[in-house]
């Protein structure tokens, strides 16, 4: 029964990851997302596909479905008492947002291509710890201030979330109190989210290298869905 709890609590955070918000919404306003700019389904392509409006929306329910899995994970699947410890729950719903993660890069219902991950990894770092998840914000608005490229932005603000993990913690043990049974499966969740988002980012990174990378508020050419 144990066993059986943990594979659900996955395979629903993956289920619920897969639903391609961003390529639904696009439809829905008569744009395909994967024929237009990068043809990822994630905020930041329908931004440029469909405006703020659309990728606002699309942000707004992918952070959504994320929070949801990890909160079915926290309460519902592996709630932090008897068969599971809190240590055992802890890991579920880090697990639970990893799923999430891979279900929106890698989505089972539309041939395995969605998004970079960005937004899922926030809503992550929101739901198994908001502290981080809003520093984690501020590393990833100040480089898009001052580039105008969310790439960049999305690549700092994921990557800083495992160290400011255990800056957090560090300020725990250093006011006397005693890490949180979350601690390990937290840093390690964040530190492979922050990772996946640097992968999912490689065309991104050539392109920053090479001058060709979009910057925000560039728009790109609408292709119609056929």
């Amino acid at each position: 029964m144990l066993a059986l709890r943990v594979i659900l609590a996955l395979v629903v955070g993956y289920l619920l990851g897969s639903i391609p918000s961003g390529l639904l919404i696009g439809r829905a306003l008569g744009i395909d997302v994967r024929a237009t700019g990068s043809g990822k389904t994630g905020a930041t392509n329908v931004l440029r596909s469909a405006g703020w409006g659309a990728g606002l929306s699309v942000a707004l329910a992918d952070i959504l479905k994320s929070i949801v899995a990890i909160v079915l994970a926290q309460h519902l699947f592996a709630p932090p008492s008897t068969p599971f410890s809190a240590v055992g729950s802890a890991w579920v719903a880090a697990l639970t947002g990893l799923a999430v993660i891979i279900g929106h890069n890698y989505p089972i219902y539309v041939g395995f291509k969605g998004g970079r991950g960005v937004a899922t990894t926030g809503a992550m770092m929101l739901a198994l710890s908001w502290p981080v998840a809003l520093a984690a914000l501020v590393f990833f608005i100040i480089p898009i201030a001052r580039t105008r490229y969310v790439s960049l932005g999305s690549m700092v603000g994921a990557m800083s979330a495992p160290f400011l993990f255990l800056c957090y913690a560090k300020f725990i043990l250093a006011h006397g109190g005693a890490l949180p049974p979350y601690t390990w499966p937290n840093f390690i969740a964040f530190l492979v989210a922050g990772l996946a988002v640097i992968a999912t980012h490689r065309d991104n990174i050539q392109r920053i290298r090479e001058g060709k990378e979009r910057r925000l508020g560039e728009r790109a050419t609408p292709v119609a869905v056929q």
